[in-house]
């Protein structure tokens, strides 16, 4: 076959991308589900959500620290041997925690799945929390925590998020010293109350056949039942005015620049607009912050702007390694690209460019069940349903440069944008 490559490939726009439903359900004891069915290979991916992230406890790592150790060992078999058999059977087990969830996930073949379930289940009925594991943890965590304390770039992330959402739950950062406050009875009294099927939300994603479900009611279905744990809403303080923070680290190599607002979460009705605008402003290769710092003035490899959901509130996230000395340049010329979308409209083909990217990027999400884990159990976890891309493609679809203008102007309140750079300024 004889290729001429000198000639572009033909561009086919995107116009519609199907994605997938989710099939909602309760198991026996009452556990919402949500399924995602699908592709050829007889694997699932099954994780249960509990309400047990950082900010259901009042002392910090309390939350992470538990949901590590639910695989650290149980009243019948110890971490060495759980360890084992998962590999056994050449299954993966995930704990995870943030500040709104925690997590246990399992992906292994079907043909496994009668073996590891009730096992899987053991994991969170049954944590003994054995003091031997638990120093292990703790020693393992602080150690990385002093470490990661030496690096830049977590300086600046921590203390941006203490500028932006101050004395929020979403502001906390541990010390070392927090380390030696936990006792394992904390971490018992945490589980009792937090790690029950009334707490909990079930996905399951992958082969997930009538038979799969049947195993899943008759183990995961028997998880006892507590009364389930309420969230409260923490209030969110206005962030200050100009808020910025320099911390000096005379031996980095390059600065660690963090700028963060407050923002919406992803049920209000304009998130979709607004992550279309972070998009242009710094959410792709193309973006105008790539072409402003990185391609025009060389100070940087890389930045970039995010929407970070969380439950209670949004974070708009804008990040960078700086040459060093330039850091608070950079934070301004970030302003001053957030006040020329606010100023001037996006023009037809740059929209187009972004429209295209963001397309295609979901078409790259959903291209199978496994692909779309994250983004199913993102918009489940937030609270928003399956039905949030449907939505989203929508948006893109149909946005207008005069939208993205007047989007601009409502949320991108230069005086509320925080600060926080750490390195050799």
């Amino acid at each position: 076959m004889n290729l001429n490559r000198t000639k572009a490939p033909d561009f086919h726009r995107i116009d519609n991308i199907n994605i997938p439903k989710t099939e909602f359900g309760l198991l026996s004891n009452k556990i919402p589900f949500h399924v995602l069915s699908g592709g050829s290979q007889e694997l699932s991916y099954i994780a249960l959500t509990f309400n047990a992230g950082t900010i259901t406890s009042n002392q910090l790592l309390v939350a992470s620290i538990t949901n590590a150790m639910l695989i650290g060992g149980t009243k019948k078999h110890s971490a060495s041997q759980i360890a084992d058999t998962f590999d056994f059977y050449g299954a993966e087990i995930r704990t995870d925690s943030n500040f709104d969830h925690a997590v246990i996930a399992l992906f292994c073949l079907n043909k496994y799945l009668e073996h590891l379930l009730p096992l899987f289940c053991e994991l969170i009925t049954e944590s003994a929390f054995p003091d031997s594991e638990l120093e292990s943890v703790i020693a393992e965590k602080k150690h990385k925590l002093i470490v990661n304390k030496e690096k830049t770039g977590f300086l600046a992330n921590g203390a941006m998020h203490k500028l932006t959402f101050g004395s929020h739950p979403y502001a906390r950062r541990a010390e070392p010293a927090d380390y030696d406050k936990i006792t394992r009875n904390t971490l018992v009294g945490f589980h009792s109350s937090q790690y029950h099927a009334g707490n909990c939300h079930l996905l399951a994603i992958g082969c997930i056949t009538d038979a799969v479900m049947s195993l899943i009611d008759k183990t995961i279905g028997n998880l006892p039942v507590k009364e389930k744990t309420e969230i409260q809403f923490a209030t969110l303080a206005p962030t200050a005015k100009n808020a910025t923070e320099i911390i000096k680290k005379k031996n980095a190599v390059q600065s660690s620049l963090r700028m963060g607002m407050q923002t919406i979460r992803m049920n209000h009705p304009d998130y979709h607009k607004l992550n279309i605008l972070t998009t242009i402003l710094g959410g792709y290769f193309g973006s105008r912050l790539m072409k402003n710092i990185r391609e025009e003035k060389g100070y940087t490899y890389g930045i970039y702007s995010v929407m970070q959901p969380y439950l209670q509130s949004g974070l708009l996230r804008i990040a960078g390694e700086i040459k060093s000395g330039y850091a608070m340049q950079v934070a301004d010329e970030v302003r001053r690209e957030m006040q020329n979308l606010k100023d001037k409209l996006v023009s037809d083909s740059e929209l187009e460019l972004v429209r295209n990217y963001m397309m295609g990027e979901m078409l790259q999400t959903f291209d199978g069940p496994l692909s779309s884990i994250d983004a199913v159990e993102k918009a489940i976890d937030m609270e928003v349903g399956i039905d949030f891309y449907d939505k989203e493609q929508q948006e893109i679809m149909s946005i207008k440069p005069i939208d993205i203008q007047e989007i601009a102007n409502k949320y991108f309140d230069l005086d509320k944008l925080t600060v926080a750079i750490a390195g050799n300024e």
